[in-house]
């Protein structure tokens, strides 16, 4: 469910959806894990013309599937679906990403997109090897089967990230693969809000429900903050986004430690951070929390994870820091020296205007919707997240 807006994702889908509303006939169909907090947010998909039915998830240890799998079964939603799509060759089904594809009926395959935010056998890839973890492995490898037989089954696939869509078509044999990128203009600021001479915030935003987002909360709480106290004792650390578990909110006892929670506006937060951190080392697509920082004209330091199909961007839009030691390090220099701080912000704002707009990445959605449906006139689509 978009809807609330807790997640790059989700916030992905809530923004295109708004604008695609007008055009086609949308009804969500969400698997979701909180139901009763997605209930809760039904008005918001009605608001924007769309409608919404939210069937609980019921997560099966069955063999053979992959996790993303196992965690997306829900029966009522497969029998809706069933007999949703029974109704006419005119519905055309978005299913964010592949794990959703096996609820679907086989006669709707073929007039089904699937949109990639990750490669999630990737994902399991760098997560084993950064554990050497063998058990993760095996579900790489169960993954990849996975989503290679989704892809191959499905009309049309998708991704948000130039480096996925061409690891798709590799995998694919060179089939065709449209990138549909994030926009980040919600947030956009004609000129960075000036932090104080002395101060040294460094904020961290990310819905924290998220493995790879917990992992870097877990370095930065480990290895960077304590280096970075070293040389600033002064620096407070902010993390903002939700389901923070119990040991990060156990780490706001110390004063320098702020641990906001859910907040409906993400742009007080980074206009108030004098660094954005975005340590991750587990990742894939495009990182809308980095979006949204270059929007705010904020000075970023992140990891190659973090620069992933945003490669394109001037050179020194962010700091990329190859490891812990070069991301402490950026962190100090940049806490230390406003000069330095107000030319990574100038950087940041000119970023940002290289970056796509959510009507121009609805205009591309648009177009592989109409490109997926037969006829002409008004077009019914089922969503699936």
């Amino acid at each position: 469910m978009p809807w609330p807006t807790c997640s790059g994702g989700r916030l992905r889908e809530a923004q295109l959806l708004r604008r695609l509303s007008a055009a086609f006939d949308i009804e969500v169909v969400a698997v979701s894990k909180e139901p009763d907090l997605d209930r809760a947010h039904l008005g918001d998909a009605e608001a924007v013309g769309v409608r919404a039915r939210i069937f609980p998830a019921s997560p099966a240890a069955a063999p053979g599937l992959s996790p993303h799998v196992r965690r997306h079964q829900s029966e009522p939603a497969r029998r809706y679906l069933t007999a949703r799509l029974a109704a006419g060759p005119r519905t055309l089904v978005h299913v964010e990403g592949h794990y959703l594809f096996h609820l679907l009926p086989r006669h709707a395959h073929s007039r089904t997109l699937i949109v990639e935010h990750n490669i999630e056998s990737l994902l399991f890839e760098q997560q084993a090897r950064a554990e050497d973890d063998a058990e993760l492995l095996a579900d790489a490898r169960l993954t990849r089967r996975t989503e290679q037989s989704c892809w191959r089954s499905a009309s049309a696939v998708a991704a948000v990230a130039d480096d996925d869509a061409a690891h798709i078509r590799a995998r694919l044999q060179g089939r065709q693969v449209p990138v549909i990128p994030g926009g980040a203009d919600h947030l956009a600021a004609e000129s960075p809000v000036a932090a104080p001479p002395d101060a040294s915030r460094l904020a961290f935003v990310a819905n924290f429900g998220y493995p790879p987002n917990l992992d870097a909360a877990q370095l930065i709480i480990d290895e960077i903050l304590p280096a970075v106290w070293a040389h600033c004792p002064e620096a407070t650390m902010t993390f903002t986004g939700p389901s923070a578990p119990p040991w990060l909110r156990a780490a706001a006892s110390d004063p320098r430690v702020v641990v906001t929670g859910f907040v409906p506006d993400v742009a007080g937060c980074l206009d108030a951070a004098t660094v954005v951190l975005c340590p991750l080392r587990v990742g894939g697509g495009v990182k809308i929390k980095v979006l949204e920082a270059l929007a705010r004209g904020r000075a970023v330091v992140t990891t190659p994870v973090g620069l992933q199909g945003l490669r394109h961007l001037p050179e020194g839009s962010v700091v990329e820091c190859p490891d812990v030691p070069a991301m402490i390090d950026a962190c100090v220099r940049l806490l230390r020296s406003p000069a330095e701080r107000e030319l990574q912000e100038q950087r940041a704002l000119l970023a940002a205007r290289n970056l796509p707009t959510w009507d121009a990445s609805a205009g591309l959605l648009a177009a592989a919707w109409h490109g997926l449906m037969t006829g002409t006139g008004h077009a019914t689509l089922a969503t699936m997240s």
